[in-house]
């Protein structure tokens, strides 16, 4: 039954991805007659349809089992993900590490990423203008752990134990889906994910089993 599950959201999710892009395209064509004032209204119709399709790629990328359980130095992973962010954030946000650069799991790849982006995306969402995001990467005891560490907003103190439920977002335009797809993530791989307020700050650690 998951099984069959799996394929009918993956073939929906490709089915909504069709219409998406017809409207984008008809979108493109309108822009090019309208007055300089109704532009603003594309960047928002624009913006819209990136997070949906971002939500659908993300969402069908962890209903496939995974495929790829290759050896991966985390230390590699966390600098490919961060270096996206020195292209995308529009933050005076600044990484610091502090990695042991031989510690490796079995995994996907491309679903680690998803997880660590969305990760680090909260976290530059949660910092107001100008902050810091300190990562840790160590062994502790049978375990490996990221601790990925920021000086945000944090999360009001009464939603902290509702992290992670489907549509539970501070966010103005949050789904509350990217944590529920992060704890799937986590989980296929025998891990766990905890998320705590810290003195200034938020903390999101995951645990994996070496």
């Amino acid at each position: 039954m998951r099984d069959m599950n799996n394929e009918l959201a993956a073939a929906l999710a490709h089915e909504i991805k069709n219409p998406i892009s017809v409207i984008r395209a008809n979108v493109d064509y309108i822009k090019l007659s309208v007055k300089p004032n109704y532009i603003s209204n594309f960047t928002i119709i624009d913006k819209e349809l990136n997070k949906l399709n971002s939500l659908i790629s993300d969402y069908t990328a962890i209903l496939q089992p995974n495929i790829n359980n290759e050896i991966i130095f985390l230390e590699d992973l966390i600098y490919d993900v961060t270096e996206e962010f020195t292209v995308l954030n529009t933050k005076e946000v600044t990484f610091s590490f502090d990695l042991d650069s031989e510690l490796k799991i079995r995994g996907d790849y491309k679903k680690l990423s998803i997880l660590l982006f969305n990760i680090y995306k909260n976290s530059i969402e949660a910092i107001n203008s100008k902050g810091k995001i300190l990562t840790k990467l160590y062994n502790k005891i049978d375990k490996t752990v990221i601790e990925i560490i920021d000086n945000g907003i944090g999360i009001p103190a009464e939603l902290v134990n509702s992290i992670g439920t489907p549509f539970l977002t501070t966010k103005e335009n949050g789904s509350g889906l990217g944590l529920m797809i992060c704890r799937s993530i986590i989980e296929s791989h025998g891990g766990k994910m905890n998320i705590e307020n810290i003195e200034n700050g938020c903390r999101t650690t995951l645990i994996f089993n070496k």
